[in-house]
């Protein structure tokens, strides 16, 4: 799947997990466009997690799904950064990083922001208030809403992440993920179990991230 994704809204959330905090650091603004990519703490690497949709081959409703599944992954070609999921009978969605903009007007002035999602593939790019940018860039834990939709014909696709985030100085640490997707082939429509990811019980977040410089990829 080329991992397409929008963000539709970003909203404050509640403390953190069982009171715990990141060591306090000032948020970091950096020069846009900031980069943050994200890191699976569990590779040596320090690749991108990713997670399955359509676990074993199955939607929702336990219907097979591995024939529309590996057409629909045939359209975007093998995965080169993790060679092992092209042989996964589900479908591997890769969080890359975002990539944060500013939007200018003709004065100058900053008057809104843009966020790109990087898949492994392509990326989108979605407007962010200004509103909700300054509350990320503060430092403040919040709630990302993420949907994307496209439509090509005989295939069709809705995905939606969810991501509780916090901004802490270089870092961005996530919480938790829950995650969604259906698609359309031809007249038939598949929809995955919904998908949620909690921090495991040695650490109190699932991923994070750093500033680095993240690849310039495709709009779709």
């Amino acid at each position: 799947m080329k991992q397409i994704l929008a963000l539709l809204a970003v909203a404050v959330c509640g403390p953190a997990v069982g009171g715990w905090e990141p060591p306090a650091a000032p948020a970091a603004t950096g020069v846009f466009p900031l980069d943050l990519a994200i890191i699976n703490p569990e590779s040596p690497d320090k690749l991108p997690p990713y997670i399955v949709m359509f676990e074993e081959g199955v939607d929702k409703n336990a219907q097979d799904v591995r024939g529309p599944l590996g057409r629909l992954e045939a359209l975007r070609g093998p995965s080169k950064l993790f060679p092992e999921s092209n042989k996964n009978a589900g479908l591997p969605v890769v969080m890359r990083g975002l990539r944060f903009h500013q939007v200018l007007d003709r004065s100058g002035k900053v008057k809104g922001y843009e966020v790109e999602l990087q898949g492994e593939f392509n990326m989108v790019k979605v407007p962010v208030s200004a509103e909700e940018m300054d509350k990320f860039l503060r430092g403040e834990r919040v709630a990302f809403t993420l949907q994307g939709k496209a439509n090509f014909g005989v295939y069709a696709y809705v995905s939606s992440i969810q991501m509780e985030v916090q901004l802490r100085g270089p870092e961005i640490l996530i919480y938790k993920i829950d995650g969604d997707f259906t698609f359309r082939e031809g007249f038939t429509s598949y929809t995955s179990k919904s998908k949620q990811l909690n921090p495991p019980s040695s650490r109190p977040y699932l991923y994070r991230g750093e500033q680095a410089k993240l690849p310039a990829l495709p709009s779709i």
